[in-house]
């Protein structure tokens, strides 16, 4: 089995251009970005004993599901505390049963900011540290603007109000970096 993928998307870093490059195509943003451009990415998978060349699947995952992935791969017991969940039968082109309801982001730095993908909808808080009138909450469609131009998170109280309340539930202190 081998695999392609990234943990996150194109960076500014050591002089590359992601935008004189398109690297991240019509997706907006790059690394350290909760934008598509930031944390979609690529990945492939070649395994000549089990996966039909050609196969697309639809299946969200992320980076957190290789825990658990593999650990099935090695018929391991997967380790407790892990939100991941194994992403074989989507890989090996079956039904995949277990998917998760949401994905959470979090990052730290630059004032924190945090995102959740759940459906159709991504909501990106930033400034989470800062006092409440400086925080900004963004929403986006993504069926209906892939590349998060257009903020409907005004046209959208009932959303903005459910995405606040699983900010609330997915997040867990974290004792290192609280």
């Amino acid at each position: 089995l081998v695999i392609f993928c990234s943990d996150n998307g194109p960076h500014q870093e050591g002089g590359h251009l992601a935008d004189f490059f398109d690297s991240n195509g019509i997706y907006r943003g790059t690394k350290r970005d909760f934008y598509d451009g930031g944390v979609r990415t690529p990945f492939l998978a070649r395994w000549p004993a089990a996966i039909q060349p050609g196969q697309i699947s639809n299946h969200l995952s992320a980076f957190w599901d290789f825990l658990p992935t593999f650990s099935e791969l090695t018929r391991s017991e997967k380790p407790s505390g892990t939100d991941g969940i194994s992403f074989l039968p989507a890989l090996l082109g079956k039904e995949q049963k277990e998917k998760h309801d949401y994905l959470y982001w979090e990052f730290f730095e630059l004032g924190g900011k945090q995102a959740i993908l759940k459906g159709k909808w991504k909501a990106i808080r930033l400034n989470v540290r800062e006092i409440p009138e400086k925080q900004i909450l963004e929403l986006y469609d993504l069926e209906n603007d892939p590349g998060e131009t257009i903020n409907v998170a005004e046209s959208h109280p009932l959303m903005v109000k459910e995405f606040m309340e699983l900010f609330t539930e997915a997040r867990e202190e974290f004792s290192v970096t609280p």
